[in-house]
């Protein structure tokens, strides 16, 4: 019997369901729901009936499975724009206006952009296009300049990391009113796990318990450990949380790449110390979302995640975008297999 659990995304290559009675026999344990990809409250509907169906073809099989809701945090995206491709050394403007011209990129955070600093990096995605700023904002010209220093396409709505920013600066809100959302539909649906995502501190933790439980509580909530700077706070925060989630491909836009194994195994350290599970995901099978077949580098990751005591491995692109969600599920549970006889 398999000990670590397969969490996989459901998406729009996911939602059928053939394709999630596929995944359930391949061996998914948890089925999420990324609610950062939520545009309006009228998805929310939708939702409820992925679940309802999740749950009846998990019983038609017999099998026991969870609803993990991952609430979005405060994830920050670059606002409307025409897409382009940006060059090697290109110049680009920032410009917090939702509606910028004569080729500007939305950047719609005024208190965000006026504490960017000369030198920082901005990462765009998964980590391309990159642009360094080289003009900071001032009375006498409002928008940032920026240099590209890896080229790519540059889309409108993409997530985006500053390398070395620290996000506590910013004096957000504890929680955001889209986490609030996400937990009355954590309730309304009943999951058995709810993530809290781009935290940085217990505080915020403490604030998304506290609301959670005055919507009475059902599910156990994970914090999901994507910002480095959260290690300062790391014991309290495991001690706040019923379980941990290593977002790994977000991390690795937070702390250099080459820290990422060792910022994630001291992590699941810390949960497992305390007898609290811990999960790891994203960019686990990364090369499945359009290859039958895994790397055997991702194979070497999952391996030794598995050994450090991972409690469960969860993929989301390859799943929910993904061309073979079926073969993944398939793929990851041999390999967790044989890790585990190890």
């Amino acid at each position: 019997m398999r000990k670590t659990n397969i969490i996989v995304t459901l998406g729009p290559a996911s939602y059928d369901p053939e394709v999630v009675r596929g995944m359930i026999s391949a061996g998914a344990d948890v089925f999420r729901l990324n609610l950062s990809h939520v545009n309006s409250s009228d998805d929310y509907p939708f939702l409820v009936g992925v679940v309802k169906m999740v749950r009846r073809i998990a019983g038609e099989q017999g099998k026991t499975i969870e609803i993990m809701v991952d609430c979005p945090g405060h994830k920050f995206r670059l606002g409307h724009f025409v897409a382009r491709k940006v060059r090697l050394g290109g110049l680009l403007e920032l410009t917090v206006n939702q509606m910028p011209q004569n080729g500007e990129i939305s950047f719609p955070y005024p208190n965000f952009m006026s504490l960017l600093e000369q030198g920082q990096e901005v990462v765009i995605g998964d980590g391309v296009p990159r642009f360094e700023v080289v003009r900071i904002a001032s009375q006498e010209s409002p928008n940032v300049l920026c240099k590209v220093t890896l080229p790519g396409l540059l889309e409108p709505r993409k997530g985006f990391t500053v390398l070395g920013f620290k996000i506590a600066n910013l004096l957000l809100p504890h929680l955001t009113e889209a986490d609030k959302r996400g937990l009355e539909f954590a309730i309304e649906v009943k999951a058995e796990q709810v993530v809290m995502s781009y935290g940085t501190t217990v505080v915020q933790l403490n604030a998304f318990n506290v609301h959670y439980s005055e919507l009475g509580v059902m599910g156990k909530v994970l914090f999901k450990y994507e910002l480095g700077e959260a290690w300062s706070d790391i014991d309290d925060i495991v001690n706040a949380s019923d379980g941990g989630f290593v977002g790994q491909g977000d991390l690795g836009l937070s702390v250099p790449s080459e820290y990422v194994p060792h910022e994630a195994m001291r992590v699941i350290s810390a949960y497992i110390a305390k007898g609290k599970p811990c999960i790891v995901g994203t960019q686990l099978l990364a090369s499945m979302k359009n290859h039958l077949f895994s790397t055997h580098g991702e194979s070497a990751g999952i391996y030794l995640y598995v050994l450090k005591g991972a409690t469960g491995l969860m993929v989301s692109d390859e799943t929910s975008v993904g061309a073979h969600p079926i073969e993944v599920v398939k793929t990851l549970d041999l390999l967790i297999r044989a890790a585990e006889v190890q």
